[in-house]
């Protein structure tokens, strides 16, 4: 196994380095009634290593105003419309090189055209583009997010989709929740299988428990088989609760079974919600929640698989995203360094046979005196 050499460091118990997280934000967003604020909570996991030795070096954001509904209305209404609520997004990542926007998408309730505004107005600031099925209230495979696919197909970005439970699922608590009515992976492998050749990704693998995993997994199984959609996952609050991660240990087994089916795994948080928040989780700081999750995670794998391990580490948690969100940004500028280098190679030739040409002259010139 070759091993990128940015992530080359190995400790006595897995495999550790730069980390991609595929699935973060800011913005506002409501837990218990109240609504909180968490546009500086990512700055604990990107300003210092973990404390495993890890460090976050690219985060994938989304702003909770372009999903989050307005309280005080009536209808359907959002904190920011498609324009605004990314914006404000990019003026964060202006001033913050770790962060690495995607646009949040509004069917139904925006348009397209704003999505197409933003792209003109900032080319190449944008790295793909976000839905949320249940906060819109409109089933992920609905005719109103072809606009946006489509548009994604022609700018070649892909596009990370909340998905929900297909089950109804039972926590340790006692607390139960019931399937997702709009993002079920079903429905979201149907929407990919419309515009096949666009990355589109299933935030949380289909809920955190291992039945509803289990289904996400399938479909991206499927489409591989079937060569239907290009679906990918990320494991954001998999197996949340359990330290040995069997969903995700799980999901890798089958997925090593498929030529390419470990490059379909992403590292994901959806921090900084939930125990990654500022107010953290009974009595666990978001930072120390956050390290120990990625600790919990590589050490299974490494229990599991042993001497491949370190592979499968570094493709989850690096290279998979490294691929699907960054790639076509580095490409672009090494396309233009090329031109660039190619079209002053030009100027350089055309500069030395016009000076050979010139003496040439001079000297027949002179002979033909």
């Amino acid at each position: 196994m070759k091993v990128d050499m940015r992530i080359n460091r190995v400790n006595s118990t897995y495999f550790t380095g730069n980390i991609i997280d595929s699935h973060m934000h800011v913005g506002n967003w409501v837990d218990n009634a109240q609504i909180y604020n968490y546009t500086n909570d990512i700055d604990v996991f990107i300003k210092q290593p973990l404390k495993n030795g890890d460090n976050v070096e690219k985060i994938i954001v989304s702003n909770l105003d372009c999903m989050q509904k307005n309280l005080k209305s009536d209808k359907i209404e959002f904190l920011a419309d498609e324009l605004k609520g990314n914006e404000d997004l990019l003026k964060l990542a202006k001033d913050n090189k770790k962060i690495i926007p995607i646009a949040v998408c509004q069917p139904g309730y925006g348009s397209v055209q704003n999505i197409k505004t933003l792209y003109k107005r900032y080319p190449n600031k944008f790295y793909g583009l976000k839905f949320h099925p249940e906060c819109l209230n409109i089933s992920a495979d609905s005719n109103l997010y072809n606009p946006y696919l489509e548009f994604a197909q022609k700018k070649k970005i892909p596009c990370l989709f909340h998905s929900g439970r297909t089950f109804e699922c039972i926590y340790p608590n006692g607390y139960l929740e019931g399937s997702a009515k709009y993002s079920q992976p079903e429905m979201i492998y149907s929407l990919a299988k419309r515009y096949k050749n666009v990355p589109v990704i299933m935030a949380h693998m289909g809920g955190n428990d291992f039945k509803n995993s289990q289904i996400a997994v399938d479909k991206i199984i499927n489409s591989i088989k079937n060569n239907d959609a290009k679906l990918y996952a990320d494991i954001s609050w998999v197996d949340c609760n359990n330290s040995a991660k069997p969903a995700i240990i799980d999901a890798i087994k089958r997925l090593k079974q498929e030529k390419g089916g470990i490059d379909r795994l992403l590292f994901g948080s959806d921090a900084p919600l939930g125990r990654f928040s500022s107010q953290g989780e009974n009595g666990v700081s978001s930072y120390n929640a956050y390290s120990q999750n990625v600790e919990d995670i590589k050490v299974a794998i490494k229990k599991e698989f042993g001497s491949e391990a370190d592979e499968i580490i570094e493709k989850i948690f690096y290279k998979n995203s490294e691929a699907l969100f960054l790639t076509k940004n580095t490409k672009i500028s090494k396309s233009k360094v090329g031109k660039f280098i190619l079209a002053g190679l030009s100027v350089i030739a055309f500069a030395v046979l016009t000076s050979l040409y010139l003496k040439n002259f001079k000297t027949d010139s002179t002979s033909k005196r």
